[in-house]
């Protein structure tokens, strides 16, 4: 069995390609124009990522962060700042850039969306 297979190709063989993995414990790439975009193999060797690297732009500083996911425009971010404790800030725009061979920049522009928010911004 090849080791990648193009993602439209690979739906008329899912089952076989999850057993074929299963059993003989490879991994088995799905492309989409030639990059991998998933892949399938045996559950205890296939991890998921881990999360995302964003920057995030509130009105008075930026945090270069780690998140477990990518924020949608319009959710609510609890923050911990380390000097001025928790806030609550929207989430009002998302940037990014894609590269080919690596990860691009994401920008994550936020506004207060609470009471304690609005007062860290006030006093910077």
């Amino acid at each position: 069995m090849e080791k990648s297979y193009g993602i439209e190709a690979a739906r008329a063989q899912l089952g076989d390609l999850a057993d074929h993995a299963r059993t003989t414990g490879e991994v088995i790439a799905l492309t989409r124009h030639g990059r991998t975009v998933a892949v399938i193999g045996p559950a205890d060797t296939v991890r998921p990522a881990q999360g995302v690297q964003v920057t995030l732009h509130f009105p008075h500083m930026e945090w270069t962060v780690h998140m477990p996911v990518m924020p949608r425009k319009g959710e609510v971010i609890d923050w911990q700042d380390p000097d001025h404790g928790n806030a609550r800030w929207q989430v009002t725009e998302v940037e990014y850039t894609v590269y080919p061979d690596e990860p691009g920049p994401i920008d994550i522009m936020v506004d207060p969306a609470d009471e304690d928010a609005r007062q860290q911004v006030t006093e910077k």
